[in-house]
């Protein structure tokens, strides 16, 4: 059962939610609004990243987390496996990131 308020479906599109749905991930509304307005647009590789990144995380007892993925910043709450947000590298400058207990850098 899926978080209420998140959404399998991506802006992306079927090649996006595919990759989501094989690394068990969700997307909130939240964060599928800020991926259309912020033009992110992530590879099948960068999404089985992100997966595995957040598998990783969950094993260390993460709860809220900030992934770095090259020039993107996700926060993502990992017991439920849902990207809350995303950020491309112009916002992370100019937002302080709070309530999270953990972060995870991917090189590119």
């Amino acid at each position: 059962m899926k978080p209420q308020g998140s959404e399998a479906i991506a802006p992306q599109g079927d090649a996006f939610e595919s990759a989501l749905q094989r690394a068990d991930l969700k997307l909130s509304k939240h964060a599928v609004r800020r991926l259309d307005s912020r033009q992110i647009h992530l590879s099948e590789a960068d999404q089985t990243r992100l997966g595995q990144a957040v598998s990783s995380l969950e094993k260390k007892g993460a709860r809220d987390s900030l992934v770095l993925m090259g020039q993107h910043a996700f926060i993502v709450n990992v017991p439920s496996k849902t990207v809350v947000t995303a950020l491309s590298k112009a916002q992370m400058n100019e937002h302080v990131f709070t309530n999270i207990d953990s972060t995870i850098l991917l090189d590119q």
